[in-house]
């Protein structure tokens, strides 16, 4: 694992560049003490060649034993030997020491050796063939020759020679000291690259343990700075970055959290789609739109796949490279589908598509239309009937008075018809937009029942209906509700069930409570409903008169309003009906107060 980490390759860095560079000084110095070792033996063996050249050629009358003896005491000194030639004469000393095997004729026939006959200087280091106590055997010697003059034509030759062991001796001991000193160089160098190491490994592990920290999401921790120098830079940019990684992971994340609490409560399904076509991410709505498609495609619903027309309409956004709007019908909903491209650099990754369903709002355009056209057909029929009779009353047309009357009570009957639509249509407008106050009071339910079927006893008898009214065990019993709007419901249920029944039917309307709720019936005998019409019949200028006669046939908006009365005292209303048999209106009414007349 050393080698792995940067401890170990700044130490084996810092021991191969000290080991090569020791390597190197180490040939280049023990060339150097070579060079000097051979170089200074040449010049002692040349100065002691050159004393025993003056010796001989200045004998002072000495005798030539005497001169040979203080050449080889001189000689002795230096662990050297001389072989001197003179008239063909050759002395070798000291005694013992000369090497025998070195010729006359090598000395006389060597190029090298042979030139000092000649009055000149030579030196010479090679291997020469020598005999010793252990044999005769190769040795490197180094022979430094000398002329010694014996004429003044002729020259003899004395040559000192010395073995270069005695040389390499000396530079083997230089060779130990340079070793020595290499090997302490090494260990000191280990170690201060070691201790160097440590001060830069420590601080860069703490680092590394805390990258894998902030890695890990943990953004607390810190690193200390121990030292001012590039590692301690280090350290205090490491911190500084954690701190604005943390910030940038924060805010992120609250971004994040923004962004899919924004798409979550959104009313518009949101769909991210990638180059494969399919679903990165999705809201609610954009899962209820695919579940749906699913579903009525009959696909698998456990596993949601993109909706095949979604992924057609990528196809072309990612050919096109613009947003794309398409509307889709699912399960009767109708959706606008806008697919925008999403871009990574110059190429297209997905696509996003906002799906919006568009049900209500073409249902409110619906209903807006049907409502301008049935007001313009309610209002023409009247304004017609009032301008007709009004030029026939002007022309005349009329030749009696009591025929002035009739047309004149038909004119007022049209105008109060008028008056009766825009009152509702107010009504209605104050209803559903909630500008308007219920005006609760405390009153006996039974008496108010009373009063509401006694006014329409004489409308019924002129029918030929039986109204009955069951009530009786609510007498004495008090109800918080708002006895005027309330009477407005019982007045257009009764009303609609007596115009809907034929002669000798029954009306009947009787009420409970239970569990303070305020149960109403009112059930008739008469035409009944068409089961396709029953969920229409609370929308406004629903009329069971399809051709809108004039006669029985009302403004189509009292039981709209009747139904907004009742949610309004926090009650429901619903029908119930048999074609040819008769109808069954029921609601309830509480009397938890409610605010805003809702």
């Amino acid at each position: 694992m050393i080698w792995r980490s940067i401890i170990g390759k700044l130490w084996a860095t810092i021991i191969v560049i000290v080991t090569i560079v020791l390597l190197f000084l180490t040939l280049f110095l023990l060339q150097f003490f070579e060079n000097s070792n051979i170089q200074q033996a040449e010049q002692q063996m040349e100065k002691i060649g050159v004393k025993a050249e003056r010796m001989l050629e200045h004998s002072d009358g000495r005798s030539m034993n005497e001169l040979l003896n203080s050449v080889s005491d001189i000689v002795d000194v230096y662990d050297s030997s001389y072989v001197l030639i003179m008239n063909h004469h050759v002395w070798k000393g000291p005694k013992g020491q000369a090497e025998t095997g070195l010729t006359q004729r090598l000395f006389e026939k060597d190029r090298t050796l042979k030139q000092v006959f000649s009055g000149r200087k030579v030196n010479k280091m090679s291997s020469f063939r020598v005999k010793t106590d252990h044999g005769i055997k190769m040795q490197r010697l180094l022979i430094v020759g000398v002329p010694v003059r014996v004429s003044s034509t002729e020259f003899g030759a004395v040559y000192i020679i010395q073995p270069v062991q005695i040389a390499q001796n000396a530079l083997d001991q230089s060779k130990k000291l340079i070793y020595i000193c290499a090997g302490l160089s090494i260990l000191l160098t280990t170690f201060f690259a070691f201790f160097l190491s440590t001060r830069i490994g420590a601080p860069l592990r703490r680092m590394r343990k805390a990258a894998l920290q902030v890695a890990l999401g943990n953004f607390d921790i810190t690193v200390p700075v121990i030292t001012r120098d590039e590692v301690g830079d280090l350290a205090i940019a490491f911190n500084n970055m954690r701190k604005k990684l943390k910030e940038n992971m924060t805010a992120l994340h609250q971004e994040k959290e923004q962004l899919a609490g924004i798409l979550q409560n959104m009313a518009d399904g949101v769909l991210l789609i990638d180059t494969d076509a399919k679903i990165a991410a999705s809201n609610p709505p954009a899962d209820h739109f695919v579940y749906s498609w699913n579903y009525e495609q009959r696909q698998d619903t456990e596993n949601l796949q993109t909706p095949t027309i979604l992924r057609d309409l990528l196809l072309k956004v990612s050919a096109d490279g613009v947003q794309k709007i398409q509307e889709i019908t699912v399960k009767g909903r109708i959706w606008v589908v806008i697919m925008k491209p999403l871009y990574d650099s110059n190429k297209i990754r997905g696509a996003v598509a906002v799906l919006r369903d568009m049900t209500e709002e073409r249902h409110n355009d619906e209903m807006i239309r049907s409502f301008v056209a049935n007001v313009s057909h309610e209002l023409r029929t009247p304004i017609a009937m009032m301008q007709g009779y009004s030029e026939a009353i002007i022309d005349d047309i009329a030749e009696t008075a009591q025929g002035k009357k009739d047309m004149a009570q038909i004119i007022l009957d049209e105008s109060k018809r008028m008056g009766r639509l825009v009152n509702e249509l107010l009504d209605l407008a104050k209803l559903e937009t909630g500008h308007f106050q219920l005006d609760r009071r405390s009153i006996d339910i039974g008496d108010f029942f009373k009063h509401v079927v006694m006014k329409f006893s004489n409308l019924a008898n002129e029918a030929g209906i039986r109204l009955q009214a069951d009530s009786q065990q609510l007498e004495g019993t008090s109800f918080l509700l708002d006895p005027d709007r309330v009477e407005q419901v019982m007045t257009n249920l009764i009303d609609n069930a007596i115009r809907h029944t034929r002669k000798d039917g029954v009306v009947v309307v009787w009420a409970n409570i239970e569990e303070d709720l305020l149960h109403v019936y009112v059930k008739d005998s008469g035409v009944g409903i068409a089961q396709e019409d029953i969920p229409f019949v609370f929308e406004r200028f629903y009329k069971a008169d399809k051709a809108r006669t004039r006669g029985k046939a009302g403004t189509g908006l009292g039981l709209a309003i009747a139904k907004h009365i009742v949610e309004a005292h926090g009650g429901e209303i619903s029908v119930n009906s048999i074609q040819g048999e008769g109808t069954t209106f029921q609601f309830t009414l509480s009397q938890v107060e409610e605010t805003g007349g809702k």
